[in-house]
């Protein structure tokens, strides 16, 4: 009986070592997300900034937004590979509409790209969070978080364009991290 409790701690021991070694990235942003709070610098800068490119300062998210023509899985890919992507033929930012953009919450180690985990601390958002969008000129705009939610990967309204009447931006990655079973959104509006 000895040697059987000793045999089912090891398994046990190599698959939690296991699920950490695939998921590293991911434990290394949680544990600089619970250390750094108090960091992230929520203000704008009032000058013009990099051109296209999403910032969370509660979250310490910073990536740049690609842009692709073509609404295909191999197109995603390639794109999410060098940072948060943009959906094709949803608003811009500032503009009115919904402003999609989507990014990984984890991927497999051995795939490329600098931004596999950009989005595995995107549940943790609060309420009134500001996530800033800077056009391709540099302009900056604030959006505050209105909500979040859970939705299946087949669920489109998400994507809905709210006949152009209100400025909003979306923010989607799979969830729970390390699946893609659904997707998590985050629903923010332009402070205006």
């Amino acid at each position: 009986m000895k040697n059987y409790i000793i045999r089912i701690s090891v398994i046990i021991v190599i698959l939690l070592g296991t699920a950490v070694a695939l998921n590293w990235d991911y434990v290394v942003l949680r544990v600089q997300f619970a250390f750094n709070k108090d960091d992230a610098s929520s203000e704008s800068s009032q000058e013009l900034t990099e051109p296209n490119k999403l910032r969370i300062p509660s979250l310490n998210i910073e990536a740049p937004i690609q842009f692709i023509t073509e609404t295909n899985e191999t197109e995603f890919q390639k794109a999410l590979a060098h940072g948060v992507v943009h959906y094709p033929n949803t608003a811009l930012a500032g503009q009115p509409g919904n402003m999609y953009v989507f990014g990984h919450s984890s991927d497999l180690p051995w795939s490329k790209g600098e931004y596999k985990t950009v989005f595995a601390l995107l549940p943790q958002i609060k309420s009134d969070a500001e996530i800033f969008v800077s056009d391709d000129k540099g302009k900056e705009y604030k959006y505050k978080v209105l909500s979040t939610k859970v939705v299946a990967p087949t669920d489109l309204s998400v994507l809905d364009q709210q006949e152009n009447k209100r400025k909003l931006l979306s923010v989607q990655t799979s969830y729970p991290v390390g699946t893609a079973l659904k997707r998590f959104v985050v629903i923010a509006e332009l402070v205006e």
